[in-house]
């Protein structure tokens, strides 16, 4: 009679979370002013909203260390993100490089 093998242990559960998630587009906004950047996402989300809803997108902004003085992309897209278009999405965090963020669009 041979001996059985252990059982492996399931792996824990993760979290649901947008750290890790297959991002399917991405929108990059280096070098544009904030007017410009601020339309180029309200039309991006809205088309990812309307063809693919729980989509994972990255928007990327940058740090800011290229400005001339302080950084403004990173702050006025994460206003904009929770505030106006807020209701277009279901989760939002910074990007693990801190130049942006990663939504899932609803």
């Amino acid at each position: 009679m041979g001996r059985r093998r252990p059982t492996r242990p399931e792996p824990p559960e993760l979290p649901d979370t947008l750290y890790g998630a297959f991002v399917e587009a991405e929108l990059d906004l280096h070098g544009m002013r904030a007017d410009a950047a601020l339309r180029r996402v309200d039309g991006f989300l809205e088309s990812w909203r309307r063809g693919r809803p729980g989509a994972v997108v990255r928007i990327v902004t940058g740090r800011g260390r290229h400005s001339e003085g302080e950084p403004v992309l990173l702050g006025v897209v994460g206003d904009l993100l929770r505030d106006e278009l807020g209701g277009r999405l279901e989760d939002m965090v910074p990007d693990s490089g801190g130049g942006g963020w990663v939504v899932r669009v609803r």
